[in-house]
This record gives structure tokens, C-alpha cells and sequence, in this order.
């Protein structure tokens, strides 16, 4: 019964179920980032916190493309219970004046309590995404200071009875408010796509708007990766010991950002091995280096950016497996072995008479060094294998891809 209810309130209120089931594992951060992916499989897009809309915990949210869920204040780093209620307050307040929300950067410093919201708070909660709202990140970073400075010392003023007849009108500097809280931010570069994901991990746990890997997605199709959700299912092998050593396994490649790495010593031979996460957009799964990979890979496992992991699967069957490492490479550094040839069926019937038209503007669009030939068929009665002149392709996935759309799904071949 409860599994039919949990299904039906899946169907008819996803948004909803997948906010309160992503809640319900914030302890969890191997779940979250599980039901992360799964949200997005569901088309429910996860975005970051945002001061203007977001509560504690995960919230259904209305953004511009549609529902959406939103990460809750209380998932920031150095966001603690009373910097919330000051938000939330805040808020309430500028709903009974008729406001719709904090109009900047300046706004929201003057109306929330700094003294529960010191700059470490305010820094996680630029970092989370929070205050998109006010303005780039890298932007909104820049103008901290001297948003706080000041609105530090109007709160000062405030609470002194200082602020005068006109301290509603004029601030500190003689600059009018309704001209302060469209204060432009200072001309400071905005935090790239590496830094921006970085600073997201750091205070959330979890990459937000954009993952790591995105900038992979094309090359990682033209490689042999599992996922880590599909290598936490696969059962490891048992290991063999033939001659004096382990017999060598078949290894998988995994590709991800290495996470939490511990190095310690082994208490029986006393030699060094290292322990780390590593995650990509579906969920993580634990690396172990024993004593010569670690050797050989101490540095490597550093690396901050996305990785291509390859080794052998351990475990117990009643455990998670963890992955033995044997190499890593920098995902950016991986070489892509493409196809020397391939053969590419073309029925002689088939109905769209510019197909052949069609194909060479694919070819002509993927210049490289693949062989390409054709199996003119006529189904039932006779095959002819032709190889055109001048032709030769970059035969990767997505080419695949844009051949079939014209040919029909399996209408190539690689040979090679």
C-alpha cells in the first residue's frame, strides 16, 4: 500500500515528492545527489538556493522555464538557524509594505540583522547562488564589503536614535536610498565556469547550476565509461591468485571530480595508500589506491578537475564496491580513438530522394581520417560496396548519430 502511494503522489505531484524527498536525505549526500539526477531525468530542473524565494528546507519553486525545485537555505555552509529566521523575517516584513523582495545587494544588507549574518554568512550564500538575484556572482563578491560597511553603520544609527529627520532619506554619504538600492555593482570579472562550481561544492556539498562533466558530454560518449550508479550495481569479480600475484581483472573507466581524498598508512607493511570519492552527475562511489598505485599516482589523485578513473571493482557482497585504481587522466588530456573505417547501409528504395545529398553534407561537416563505405542494397536481391573518392570522416558518436537520423538506427557499421 504505502509503495502505491508513494507512486501515486511520483505521478500526480512530482515536484512536490521529489522536494520532500530530497529533505528528507540531506544527511544523506550520496542520496541527494541520487535524486538530483533523478529530478533532472524527470525534466525537474534543482537550482540553487535564492534569498528572495527560498525557505529552510527544499522547496517547489516557480522560476522562468517553469516548476522547479529549490535548494534550502539550511543546506549553505555557515548558514545557521538564526541567519534564516533573519531572512525570512526580512522578507515578511517587505510583504506587509507591499515589497517584492530585497532590490539589491544594499537593500538586503540593510534589512537582514548583520550581526547574524557576519560576512562569512553573506560569502556562502554569494557562493551558493543565493543572490544571483543582486547581480553576477563574481560582481555581488566585489561589492560585499562596502555594502556591509555601510549598511553596518545605517543599522548603527538606527538603533541609536541617530538617523536624524532625514535618515530615511539619505544615507550616510549624502546618497539618496531609492538611488542606493539601484547601486551599480562595481566593474569586478565575474568567476568562471570552474570557480563558479567550485565555490557551489564548497558551501552545498553538490555542484548546482552545471556539472564538471558537462563540457565532456560529447567526448565521453565516444568513450568506454560506466556510471557511478551502474558500477555500485555491477558485482566485482573474485579475485585470482595465480603465480606468486593477483591475476588482473577487467578493469572499467569511470570518469568524475575526485572528492574527500585521505591518505594514511598501512598498519601490516606500514606503506602509504589513499583513500577518495569520486563523483559524477548521477552519484559517487568510493577509490581505494593501494601502496604501488598510490606510488605511482599520489599526485594525479589531486587533480580538481574531471578525471577518467580506470581499475578493477572490490567488495564484499553485502558492501558497496570500490573501485582499485590502477590509472587516472585528466578528462581534458584523454585522446579519443575514433573509427579507421565504417560502412554505412543505403537502401536503393528509400523514399527521400536527396538522402545520398544529405550524407555529404554530414561527411563534408566532419572532415578527419575515417574510411567510409557504402552498401547500396536492394533488400532481397543484390548489395553493392562502394567507397566514394576524397572521402574521409571523424567518425565520433555524434556523426553516427546525425548519419543514422538520415539512414535509420543501426544503418552504421564500424569495422574496425
Amino acid at each position: 500500500m504505502l509503495a502505491y502511494h508513494t507512486a501515486w503522489l511520483k505521478t500526480h505531484y512530482p515536484v512536490e515528492f521529489m522536494a520532500a524527498l530530497l529533505t528528507s536525505e540531506t544527511s544523506k549526500p550520496e542520496n541527494v545527489v541520487k535524486y538530483i539526477s533523478e529530478c533532472r531525468e524527470m525534466n525537474i530542473p534543482v537550482v540553487p538556493p535564492n534569498v528572495q524565494i527560498s525557505d529552510a528546507n527544499f522547496t517547489p519553486v516557480r522560476t522562468d522555464s517553469g516548476e522547479a525545485i529549490g535548494f534550502g537555505l539550511a543546506a549553505i555552509k555557515n548558514v545557521g538557524h538564526n541567519a534564516i529566521v533573519s531572512i525570512l523575517a526580512a522578507r515578511e516584513e517587505m510583504r506587509v509594505q507591499g515589497k517584492q523582495g530585497f532590490a539589491s545587494l544594499w537593500d538586503f544588507c540593510e534589512r537582514v540583522d548583520l550581526r547574524l549574518l557576519n560576512k562569512r554568512v553573506l560569502e556562502s550564500l554569494i557562493k551558493a547562488g543565493a543572490m544571483d538575484a543582486f547581480g553576477p556572482r563574481g560582481q555581488v563578491f566585489a561589492a560585499l564589503d562596502k555594502s556591509m560597511e555601510r549598511a553596518q553603520k545605517s543599522q548603527k544609527d538606527t538603533a541609536s536614535g541617530q538617523s536624524g529627520l532625514f535618515g530615511g532619506i539619505f544615507d550616510a554619504e549624502d546618497t539618496p536610498a531609492a538611488s542606493r538600492e539601484n547601486e551599480a555593482l562595481p566593474p569586478a570579472p565575474d568567476w568562471d565556469e570552474h570557480t563558479r562550481l567550485q565555490n557551489e561544492k564548497e558551501v552545498l556539498g553538490f555542484f548546482v547550476s552545471g556539472h564538471p562533466l558537462d563540457k565532456y558530454r560529447e567526448k565521453l560518449r565516444n568513450l568506454k565509461v560506466v556510471d557511478t550508479a551502474t558500477a555500485c550495481e555491477m558485482k566485482p569479480e573474485p579475485q585470482v591468485f595465480r603465480r606468486g600475484s593477483y591475476e588482473q581483472q577487467n578493469e572499467i573507466q569511470i570518469a568524475g571530480v575526485i572528492t574527500g581524498l585521505k591518505v594514511a598508512k598501512s598498519k601490516r607493511s606500514g606503506e602509504m595508500y589513499a583513500q577518495a570519492s569520486l563523483e559524477d552527475s548521477v552519484g559517487r562511489i568510493e577509490l581505494i589506491a593501494f601502496s604501488t598505485a598510490y606510488q605511482k599516482l599520489a599526485e594525479k589523485l589531486k587533480i580538481d578537475v574531471p578525471v577518467l578513473v580506470r581499475g578493477v571493482l572490490r567488495g564484499e557482497d553485502d558492501s558497496a564496491p570500490k573501485l582499485s585504481v590502477s590509472n587516472i587522466q585528466a578528462l581534458e588530456d584523454v585522446e579519443i580513438k575514433l573509427p579507421e573505417s565504417l560502412r554505412i547501409k543505403v537502401l536503393l528504395g528509400h523514399p527521400d530522394v536527396a538522402l545520398l545529398e544529405k550524407l555529404n553534407a554530414v561527411f563534408l561537416a566532419a572532415p578527419g581520417k575515417g574510411r567510409v563505405l557504402l552498401d547500396l542494397e536492394e533488400p532481397g536481391e543484390f548489395r553493392a560496396v562502394l567507397e566514394p573518392q576524397d572521402v574521409a570522416v571523424s567518425a565520433d558518436r555524434l556523426f553516427i548519430d546525425r548519419v543514422e537520423e538520415i539512414v535509420g538506427h543501426g544503418g552504421v557499421r564500424v569495422i574496425d
